[in-house]
């Protein structure tokens, strides 16, 4: 464990003062991807370092959903949040203002954090697709081209997370023991274990499972942005399609 940990520090290192030259290089010629071998390499440490957890890596700043958030985006109503999607998916592209009901899992954050991180902090499009990339765990490269923004239930919501509760700053290692407040069912304990089973070998995800996106890009953290699942057979409705530079803009 040990070994891992620091061997991880010493990455970081090496990523940051990569991470430096690939956007000074960005900036000479920005056509060129930026130390491609390198990237594929810290996300392939990411992914493997995401799949023991410890207790110190904890987030006690989780996003919490609830109506006494100031820094969320609610319905007139107050019954649906605003959250946003990185994809490719063209299946959005006409449907703002409908109703769609999921055929799967989204994974999501709320508006406007991916927003506020992005907006005008680099000068080519190349260096915000990577960073967006580092900041929600994803691989190098990843094609996402538009940010689907839409309006969901609280109830349709849950984190990634043994403990999926989404009203409170911080997620546990383990299965909460039931009680009159928490309730974790069986679906949710058999979707968290299946999941876990697949999501850190060959492209695989640097899945934390603590409720919070794995950033393989910042020396500082690894905590990213509190990330959220919408459940399968949710009705959504679709409040923006934006192509990913303008959404930063």
């Amino acid at each position: 464990m040990s070994f891992r940990r620091n061997g991880y520090r010493d990455i970081k290192k090496i990523l940051a003062v990569g991470m430096a030259l690939a956007l000074s290089a960005c900036a000479q010629q920005s056509v060129k991807p930026p130390l491609q071998k390198n990237l594929d390499q810290a996300y392939a440490n990411a992914v493997r370092d995401a799949e023991i957890v410890e207790p110190n890596e904890i987030s006690k700043n989780l996003t919490a959903i609830t109506t006494l958030n100031p820094a969320l985006e609610w319905s007139g109503d107050r019954q649906k949040v605003l959250v946003t999607t990185w994809t490719s998916w063209d299946g959005y592209d006409n449907s703002v203002g409908q109703t769609q009901t999921l055929s799967r899992e989204v994974w999501v954050t709320v508006v406007p954090e991916v927003k506020s991180f992005c907006r005008a902090r680099y000068k080519f499009p190349e260096q915000t697709i990577l960073r967006l990339e580092q900041l929600l765990g994803l691989p190098p490269g990843d094609n996402k081209t538009k940010f689907v923004e839409m309006w969901v239930s609280p109830s349709d919501l849950f984190r990634p997370s043994p403990d999926p509760e989404i009203s409170d700053h911080e997620a546990e290692l383990d299965f909460p023991v039931s009680d009159r407040f928490v309730t974790v069912s069986k679906d949710h304990k058999a979707w968290f274990k299946n999941l876990r089973k697949t999501s850190y070998g060959e492209n695989g995800y640097p899945w934390t499972r603590l409720g919070y996106t794995y950033d393989w890009g910042n020396p500082e953290s690894e905590v990213g942005l509190s990330e959220f699942v919408i459940r399968a057979g949710a009705s959504v409705k679709v409040h923006s399609v934006t192509n990913t530079i303008k959404y930063c803009e």
